[in-house]
Parts: structure tokens; C-alpha cells; sequence
């Protein structure tokens, strides 16, 4: 016998093609169907005969050779299905029941083809048309439904299609804790929606590549490259469930972000070993160009805005507007403009302070994979590299619903920017070239203006100071526009690369100066802050996925010869399971001006330590349970608290998927921190001590999809507060979502939530869906209902407008907000526009 696998091994398929499901107790198959029999779709309600795909069929009709529609017997004798077997699940038949089954069943009809045999699937369901009733009553009763949904009461057809895989991304799991980190979340939903706009082919992708797909991770995307090698190219995407641990949920999250166009016939049978280069001709006659314009304007307006304000007041009207240019040539040819202006700025032209028109104004003209040029920008770009101890400008994932995978990082590298954070980015010229296929260098230079907080000793320092940098990029007031680029920035540094057989190791660099001397005040919490002009950071970093784990890590020095230092190890257990513990040291003094290194404090990569491990298991196709546990601890003082401090974070997570078309989610999550607090002794005097502050939350979330066209989804989270010396506080959320896809063309959002919280501690975040290229996640705090409407309409290819309305009413109150953002009365409206133009 010939050496080698068999067939089946070596392609990663089963022995056995699969065999159809057994029926369940208590369904009947069609009894009058008979061998040769045929299956055919009866009238739609829209009377096209069910011809449109996806449309759930109505009815069914059996014919036999020879037989009709209506159950009549043919010239051969045989008998047709009728209607009344489609009515039955099981047990005597309707009529012999006295008719009890037709008064409460509703007909729910499929096909299911399993191993090229057809049969007929009954179900039913029960259905009743809610009355008419307050809306927080309402809400309240949803999440009832979604319990007695689980349990089959009301469910619908078996032949129901599932939603469309090729559908806009939700970014919900990844965004819903990225309420402290807006700025940054705002790049990763431009970047993640830009590449479901262009994917990746699953042909020619590189590892690389598909590992910044936060549902792959290193090794799922090293596994598809190399099935890829050995058996040649995919035949169609649906082929990479063929993978080890490309699950049911895995695919359906990454599928918007991949794609298809090498077929196995001219797939070649070894990548070149640099990207080809187009003409200039076939660019410029390639080039795809589109154009966004967004107005956001709330209609309460807070004092800030009134005329007669005595105190300060913002400067410019209260709308957010946004614009957009960009061209595009494929992945290779980038050329971008944005323009952004922040409620309550001022259009201004002030060209010798970096004002035109728009208070933000970002460009870049980028060539991707171009011959031995794997990356050039010119204008404003970011940077990424190993785990991001010293160089991380983008969105950076932390602690959330999904344990394990999105937290081992692969950094991108250098990449063009052109996002609304006003912070996170360098402008100037940046370079990646390809020395070798596997040997790569980069090279990049910034100067930029930054915003500032500047003060002087006494009244004859010709040298101003620099207290702090602020980065929320807001310049309402003239106290916020005074800060404004008053500190020039330069930066210059390097990379060095070498990537062979899924190992990654890699050395960054760079020495940035300031204009004017960092200097800090004195407070006790900030003694090992960064002081002076001029810094040199340097890391080390490496990362390789042999088999079923991924190692990874970084070492980093910083000003002053000072080291920090994070580690881990992601391991894939039997395809089922993956694990993480990663381990972080980051000193009291270690200081990191452009580092985004995952910890308790997102992103700030100082004073702490920790040890992490998760853990994600799918038990079986329906169940799947994860978990992490954080511990943590603050070497030195931190805002607030007179010594240093520690703590804990636990999350646990439970998803049940009874039915394609239904599924249950359970979470619960603890954080105990010290933090510190005011409190009066015996004798009166007020002292700052430290306390065990407790945050606990509960959530039952429920999706429910009818059909393509109708989903639904609710939601309800409670959260508890809880410190010695003070009341425990609660916090309740309930909240109900609709998706209605009413045409090819029309696309309707809505949601209608109820809360009552005691207290800001007990506040609770929930993501929101929003405008192409934004997110929203409030914080529902106080006692009050939200809800908004979000319209989609693509009137023709190339067009999209969309509309959304929100609105939150609070109870018991009779002014909403603080400061300049107060509002009287108690609501708060809000309306955002946006159109895209492609062509």
C-alpha cells in the first residue's frame, strides 16, 4: 500500500459523510410521504410561490407521482400529503381530538436535506398579540418571554434561514467595556468595519493578516495557512469549519471579515515572495472613492450654550460635525481627509496655531504591499508592536465577555490613521521594507503639536512647564482653548522584525522631545512621574504558535534604566478548550509615553502588577461557558488613596444556543479594589483612608431571530455597590431591541430600556448600535427609560443614509448633567445624521 494518510486524514474530513439527525420524541415526519415522493413549496403569503431565497415557507405540499397538491389520489392510487398531516405533530390525528390542536397550534413548516434525502419537519408554537400597556411594564415582561421562548413555546419555523453571514458586523462584545476608552474604540470600529468593507481573501492571506481578526487569534490563523499549504486552496469559505477549533460562533463572527477569490484551479502553488506591483495606470483607472458627512446636535442644550451665561461659556454651536474624503485602490492605495469639530467648538481659520476651519483635521497618502515595500505613509499614522509596553496607538483589548483570545495581541505594525482621537496618533513619514521575505525594517519620524497644560515658577521663567497632557482632545472654552498645541512633540525610531514558520521576534526603538520641560506637581501619587525633555524607551519582543499554543511576551527599558516586563501563554486544549495566563510587572517608575500594555487600567502601562488567567470551554454545539480571574496590585499611591493598594476581578460566562435561531446568555461578574475615602475621627478631623470597595452585576440577555428579517433581543442587568461605612446601591436595567431588515433597502434599529440606579457606583453600561463608524455605550444612571430609533436606507448602490433618534427621560429630576453640560427639565434628546456617498 502506498505510504501516507488516508484521503479523509490527510483533507482533515470524517470517515463517514454525516448522517441525518434523528427526529426528536414528540415529532412526526409526514406519514403520507411516501419513497419518490416530492417536496415542494406551496404559496408564499406573497403569493410568489416561495422563489425568494431565505423566505420562510408558509406551507407544504407533498406530490407523489401521479398525485396533486390537495391529497387526492393519482391514476397510480397513491395518496397525497394534505393539509391536515402538516397540522399534526403527534398522537391522534386533529379531528379525532375534537379539533383542541387547530385552535392552539400555529403551522410551522421545513425542509431538511441531510445525505440527499428530503423529509418533512413539523412544529408549533403558540402566539399572542401583547395589549396595550405602559412601557416599563412591558420591558419588565420581556425577559419572561425569552424564558418561555427556551422552552419552545413559542418558536419559529424548523425551515427557517439563518440571518445573513454577510451582514454588518456586531462589535457589541468588544466594545461593551470601552466606556473609559472611547477615543480608542472609535479607531477599532473605523478599522474593523474598513475590513469588512474589503476582506481578506482566505486564499491569500497570510497569517499575519487573519490574526487581526479578533475572533482568529495566532493560532487559528496559522492552522488555516498551513491546511492551506497542504491541501491547496479553500473551495469556499464554509470549508474552514474543516479546521480544529474554528467552532460554529468563530466562523459566523470572523465571516464578514473574510472572503473568497482564488479559486483551487488557479490557485498558485507557491506565493510569490513579494507582492506584485500595479501600474499606475491600472490605479488610477482601479481607484474606488467615497465620501462621509455626519451632523450630531443635541436638542437640551446645557448652559455652557446660553448667551447670558456670566461665568464661562463654550464658544462655538452646540452640533458635531464630521467629513470625510477617501480613495482607495483595493488594500494597496490609501489616500484619506478628515475633518471633525467637537460640540461646542468654533469653526476658526488660525493657520499659525493648527486651525482650519475644523478643530481637527487628520491626512494621510499610504502604499500597502507594493514590491519589497510593505508599508508607506506619509501624513498621520499609528504604530503597533509586540504587546505594546512602549509603542501602542491603537484601540488596546481588555478585560471582557471573551477571556482569552483577543487579549494575545499581534501588532500591526505601522498603519495609516485617519480616525477622530486626537491623541493616539504621529504625523510625519513612516516606512516598512522588506529586506528579506522573513526579514523586515521600519522606520518612522513625527512631529506634532500636543495639547497642554503650561505653567511657570514665577513671572521672570522664560521656560514654561509642563503640568499635564490632557487627551480628551476638547477646546470649548477658552480655558480648554488656551491648551491647545501649545507643546511641540518629536519623535523618531525603528523596528526590526524576523518572522519564520509562525515565530516572531522583534526589536522597536525610539527617543522622543518635548518643547518644554515635563514637570509634574508635587503631589504624593505623582513622585515617579516623567520629568524633563528627553526619553529613549527600547523593547524586546517575541511571539510563536507551535501546534496548539502561543507563547508570547515583552521586555521593556525605560527612561531612567528602568525595566517592565509582561508574558504569556495561550494553549488550545482538545479544540474545545483554550486557556490563558499572562503576567505583567510594570514598576512604580517605569514611564511609557505612547504604550497601551493590557492591565487593570487599560492602558496605562505604570505602577502594576498582576497575574491573569482565563479560561473558554464549548461543551458541546449548544453550551459554551468561559471565565477569568484577575489579581492585581498597585505598587505605589495612585489619585486618591494614601498607600498602595490591591485587588481582584472574576467574570463568568455561560451561552446556550438551543436552536440556531434562539440563544441565552448568562453573566456574572465581581471587582473588589481598594480605593481610598474621606472620613471624620473622633475627634472631627477629616482623614483620607483606604477601603474595599465591592462591584457586583448580574446579566440575562436573550436574541431571539423570527426570520431573516425580524430579530429581537433583551436584556436585564442588575449591579450592586458595596463599602464599609457607606449604603449598599443597586442598580436595575432592563431593555428590549428590534431589528427589522423591512426591505433590501430599509434596515430598522430601535430599543426601548427602562433602569433605576441608586448610585453612580452602581451605574451600568450597555452598548448601543449607532452610525456607520461609531458606537455609543451610556452609562444609565439615576431612574428614567431610554430608547432611540436608528434608520438605514440605501435608496440606490453607492448611497447610504442613515438617521438615528435617542432620547432619555429621568425621573424625579429637575435638572440633567453638571457644569456647562447642565440641562434643565429631565431629558436629554439627541439626534445624529450621516450620509456616505461610494463610487
Amino acid at each position: 500500500m502506498a505510504g501516507g494518510p488516508p484521503a479523509h486524514v490527510a483533507r482533515g474530513l470524517p470517515r463517514h459523510p454525516p448522517q441525518p439527525a434523528p427526529l426528536r420524541r414528540g415529532r412526526r415526519v409526514a406519514p403520507h410521504l411516501r419513497p419518490g415522493a416530492e417536496l415542494r413549496p406551496g404559496p408564499g403569503p406573497h403569493g410568489d410561490g416561495g422563489r425568494a431565497q431565505g423566505r420562510t415557507l408558509s406551507r407544504l405540499v407533498a406530490r407523489r407521482p401521479g398525485g396533486d397538491a390537495g391529497g387526492r389520489a393519482g391514476p397510480a392510487g397513491g395518496r397525497g400529503l394534505g393539509p391536515h398531516a402538516l397540522r399534526h405533530r403527534g398522537g391522534p390525528s386533529p379531528r379525532a381530538a375534537g379539533g383542541r390542536l387547530r385552535r392552539r397550534a400555529t403551522l410551522r413548516a421545513g425542509l431538511v436535506a441531510r445525505a440527499g434525502r428530503r423529509m418533512a419537519v413539523v412544529t408549533m408554537g403558540r402566539g399572542r398579540r401583547p395589549g396595550r400597556s405602559r412601557r416599563r411594564l412591558l420591558a419588565t415582561l420581556l425577559p419572561a418571554a425569552w424564558l418561555l421562548a427556551a422552552g419552545g413555546i413559542a418558536r419559529p419555523a424548523a425551515a427557517q434561514t439563518p440571518p445573513d453571514t454577510t451582514a454588518a458586523p456586531d462589535l457589541e462584545w468588544l466594545l461593551e467595556e470601552a466606556g473609559d476608552d472611547a477615543g480608542g474604540a472609535v479607531d477599532l470600529v473605523e478599522r474593523l468595519t474598513a475590513l469588512a468593507e474589503q476582506p481578506l481573501d482566505i486564499n491569500t492571506a497570510s497569517a499575519e493578516e487573519l490574526a487581526q481578526i479578533p475572533w482568529l487569534g495566532p493560532v487559528l490563523a496559522r492552522r488555516i495557512v498551513t491546511y492551506r499549504d497542504s491541501a491547496g486552496a479553500f473551495p469556499s469559505i464554509p470549508a474552514l469549519r474543516r479546521i480544529e477549533g474554528v467552532t460554529e460562533d468563530v466562523f459566523m463572527r470572523s465571516r464578514p471579515y473574510l472572503t473568497i477569490g482564488t479559486s483551487p484551479a488557479v490557485a498558485a502553488p507557491r506565493p510569490p515572495r513579494f507582492a506584485p506591483v500595479p501600474s499606475v495606470r491600472t490605479v488610477l483607472r482601479g481607484l474606488r472613492f467615497d465620501a462621509i458627512q455626519r451632523l450630531t446636535r443635541r436638542l437640551d442644550l446645557g448652559r455652557g450654550y446660553d448667551a447670558d451665561t456670566s461665568a464661562t461659556r463654550y464658544l462655538g454651536s452646540p452640533e458635531r460635525l464630521y467629513t470625510r474624503l477617501r480613495a482607495r485602490y483595493g488594500r494597496q492605495v490609501s489616500i484619506n481627509l478628515t475633518l471633525e469639530k467637537d460640540p461646542g467648538e468654533a469653526l476658526a481659520w488660525d493657520p499659525a496655531r493648527g486651525t482650519y476651519g475644523f478643530d481637527h483635521v487628520t491626512m494621510h497618502a499610504a502604499l500597502h504591499d507594493v514590491g519589497r515595500l510593505r508599508r508607506l505613509i506619509l501624513g498621520d499614522f499609528g504604530a503597533e508592536f509586540g504587546q505594546g509596553l512602549i509603542l501602542w496607538s491603537g484601540y488596546a483589548f481588555g478585560k471582557g465577555r471573551e477571556p482569552v483570545r483577543p487579549l494575545v495581541r499581534r501588532g500591526a505594525g505601522l498603519r495609516p490613521y485617519g480616525s477622530t482621537d486626537e491623541a493616539r496618533f504621529f504625523r510625519g513619514g513612516a516606512a516598512t521594507v522588506a529586506l528579506t521575505p522573513a526579514l523586515a525594517l521600519s522606520g518612522f519620524v513625527s512631529r506634532r503639536r500636543l495639547d497642554a497644560s503650561l505653567y511657570s515658577h514665577d513671572s521672570t521663567s522664560a521656560t514654561p512647564l509642563v503640568r499635564s497632557l490632557p487627551a480628551d482632545g476638547l477646546h470649548r472654552t477658552p480655558l480648554e482653548r488656551s491648551r491647545r498645541h501649545v507643546l511641540g512633540a518629536a519623535l523618531y525610531g525603528g523596528a526590526l522584525s524576523v518572522s519564520h514558520r509562525g515565530t516572531e521576534v522583534g526589536l522597536v526603538g525610539y527617543h522622543t522631545r518635548f518643547e518644554h520641560p515635563l514637570a509634574p506637581d508635587d503631589a504624593a501619587y505623582r513622585r515617579y512621574d516623567f520629568r524633563g525633555r528627553r526619553a529613549s524607551l527600547v523593547s524586546l519582543y517575541g511571539q510563536t504558535t507551535q501546534g496548539d499554543y502561543v507563547l508570547f511576551g515583552e521586555v521593556a527599558r525605560g527612561p531612567e534604566a528602568v525595566w517592565a516586563a509582561l508574558g504569556g501563554l495561550e494553549l488550545y486544549l482538545s479544540g474545545r478548550a483554550e486557556a490563558l495566563v499572562l503576567v505583567r510587572v510594570y514598576p512604580k517608575d517605569f514611564n511609557s509615553f505612547y504604550g497601551a500594555a493590557f492591565g487593570e487600567r487599560n492602558g496605562v502601562t505604570r505602577n502594576e502588577s498582576g497575574l491573569y488567567t482565563g479560561l473558554a470551554v464549548r461543551l458541546s454545539r449548544r453550551w459554551r461557558v468561559g471565565a477569568y480571574v484577575d489579581q492585581y496590585r498597585f505598587p505605589w499611591l495612585r489619585f486618591g488613596t494614601p498607600r498602595p493598594t490591591s485587588g481582584h476581578d472574576a467574570l463568568g460566562l455561560i451561552e446556550y444556543d438551543p436552536r440556531p435561531w434562539l440563544s441565552l446568555t448568562v453573566q456574572g461578574r465581581t471587582e473588589t479594589r481598594e480605593e481610598g475615602h474621606r472620613y471624620q475621627d473622633a475627634a472631627g478631623r477629616w482623614l483620607v483612608g483606604v477601603r474595599p470597595e465591592t462591584r457586583q452585576s448580574l446579566r440575562v440577555e436573550g436574541q431571539y431571530r423570527f426570520s431573516r428579517a425580524l430579530e429581537l433581543r433583551a436584556r436585564v442587568e442588575g449591579a450592586r455597590f458595596a463599602a464599609p461605612g457607606t449604603h449598599t446601591a443597586h442598580g436595575l436595567l432592563l431593555f428590549q431591541d428590534l431589528r427589522w431588515q423591512a426591505r433590501p433597502w430599509l434596515r430598522v434599529d430601535a430599543r426601548l430600556a427602562v433602569f433605576d440606579v441608586d448610585a453612580f457606583e452602581a451605574r451600568i453600561y450597555a452598548y448601543e448600535r449607532d452610525l456607520l463608524y461609531t458606537f455609543s455605550v451610556p452609562a444609565f444612571d439615576g431612574q428614567g427609560e431610554r430608547g432611540y430609533l436608528l434608520l438605514h436606507v440605501e435608496p440606490r448602490p453607492g448611497l447610504l443614509l442613515q438617521v438615528k433618534y435617542a432620547g432619555t427621560r429621568y425621573e424625579h429630576a429637575t435638572t440633567v448633567g453638571s457644569g456647562l453640560d447642565e440641562v434643565p427639565g429631565n431629558r436629554l434628546r439627541e439626534v445624529r445624521v450621516q450620509a456616505r456617498v461610494r463610487f
